[in-house]
């Protein structure tokens, strides 16, 4: 005999009656039923969880207790760099070092051709038999050919620094390029390379003064019978940094190029780089997000300018006390390392540094690829060789990520920070004050 409704207890419109031989569980509309049927419902399936989530914010501690460490503000110490806004005529070279490098070629190089525009920064000298033959293309029987191109292009720094946005010029490879050769005595950064191939013949020099990035081409074949033999790498590399060399000189900057074989001082690497799951000690963890479970993660900063010669990965740490987005406390630590490679010795320290100044001239002037919104840069007394915070200042349901980077020798460290109590996202100083004191524990895992 099926089951009855006590009396005055009729289904409810909407309601659902017993099911025979069931569990009597109605699903009501009135919403004192529905919440007390639904936590019923969750207290059977998820109790377990419920409970110890309960139990680890309220019995055992929060969720990040601390104590942290305070960031130590510093006076900025990376230099501006040159800000350059006048070309040199010529492009710099002078008429004695033309006329040998391509003999009989026209004087006045910046001028116009069929197959270029010409202009300041724009140079071209071109001798075809010895300059007895004048044209820009021609056919027939010669004995020679030397071609010496430069362009100088100033940065102006629309959306990063003049500074970065030249470094960035300067390492960005064209297609079907050889690697390059570091150069030292040539501005402030310099590379050189050979092909003896049709596509890109010759020798390259490139070269970056604060925001002016010059690139020498000199290139050339001779007759030898039956074909055509391009000049030897030697002949081309003398050119190319004979003519490099008084383009800086005319841009004001060291003027001696020759290939390098130790960058800068040869500072070592670090010797033992940890993983970035591996950087942070339990304990340490536990400050800022406790009780957290760790997964691969994505860099803020690193990834938006990140420079040839260099590999990274990161690691996150989560904590929540509510299986819910939007319920409970949240906490997330994301570390992120960025190694700088030693093709020669000193490179990965030459490298890190290079891409550590980007990032930190770009947030000084306020100017970071992408629509991202930084706010608050500060240069800090460490941890590592130099280092600053900044916030991610974003909006809507997306709280604040406060950000230390640091970088020790080859390594760049990134640790990124960011939690909600309920419906408030953190923002300001504890965001940097946790990071901080996380970028503390992990420069002491990278051993020297």
């Amino acid at each position: 005999m099926p089951d009855s409704e006590p009396d005055g207890a009729g289904p409810e419109p909407g309601g659902v009656g017993p099911e025979p031989g069931g569990i009597g569980l109605r699903l009501r509309t009135d919403r004192r039923w529905q919440v007390a049927a639904v936590a019923g419902a969750l207290a059977l399936v998820l109790g377990g969880t419920v409970a110890v989530a309960a139990a680890r914010d309220t019995a055992t501690g929060g969720i990040a207790d601390g104590p942290l460490l305070t960031a130590p503000a510093t006076a900025d110490h990376v230099p501006a760099g040159r800000i350059i806004e006048k070309l040199p005529r010529n492009c710099g070279v002078s008429d004695a070092t033309a006329a040998r490098l391509a003999p009989g070629a026209d004087r006045d190089a910046e001028r116009g051709g069929m197959f270029r525009r010409g202009g300041a920064g724009s140079c071209k000298w071109y001798s075809l038999d010895d300059g007895k033959v004048k044209c820009d293309w021609c056919m027939g029987d010669f004995a020679n050919e030397r071609v010496l191109d430069i362009s100088i292009t100033l940065a102006e720094g629309r959306m990063q620094s003049p500074i970065s946005e030249a470094m960035e010029q300067l390492g960005r490879a064209r297609p079907n390029e050889t690697a390059p050769k570091l150069v030292e005595g040539l501005g402030e950064e310099a590379t050189a390379r050979y092909a003896a191939d049709s596509d890109t013949e010759g020798a390259v020099v490139t070269f970056r003064e604060g925001n002016a990035v010059a690139r020498i081409r000199y290139r050339g074949w001779d007759d030898a019978g039956d074909q055509r033999k391009t000049i030897s790498e030697k002949t081309a590399m003398d050119g190319a940094f004979a003519a490099a060399a008084e383009t800086a000189k005319s841009l004001g900057t060291a003027a001696n190029p020759v290939l390098a074989t130790v960058v800068g001082q040869g500072t070592p690497p670090l010797s033992e780089v940890p993983k970035p799951c591996d950087t942070v000690p339990v304990a340490t963890v536990d400050k800022v997000a406790r009780d957290a479970y760790r997964r691969r993660g994505g860099s803020t900063l690193l990834s938006r300018t990140f420079q040839a010669g260099m590999s990274g990965d990161s690691c996150t740490w989560n904590a929540r006390t509510s299986q819910y987005s939007n319920e409970g406390r949240s906490r997330t630590l994301t570390v992120s390392l960025a190694i700088g490679e030693e093709r020669l010795p000193g490179m990965g320290v030459s490298t890190a540094t290079r891409q550590y100044q980007g990032i930190h001239r770009d947030l000084r002037e306020g100017k970071v690829p992408g629509i991202a919104e930084f706010t608050d840069f500060t240069p800090l007394a460490g941890p590592g060789d130099r280092a600053f915070a900044v916030t991610n200042s974003r909006t809507g349901s997306r709280g604040d990520v406060g950000l230390v980077v640091f970088q020790k020798r080859n390594v760049l460290i990134e640790v990124a920070y960011e939690g909600a109590d309920h419906d408030a996202k953190l923002s300001g100083r504890p965001l940097i004050d946790s990071a901080y004191t996380v970028a503390v524990a992990v420069e002491r895992s990278l051993r020297s």
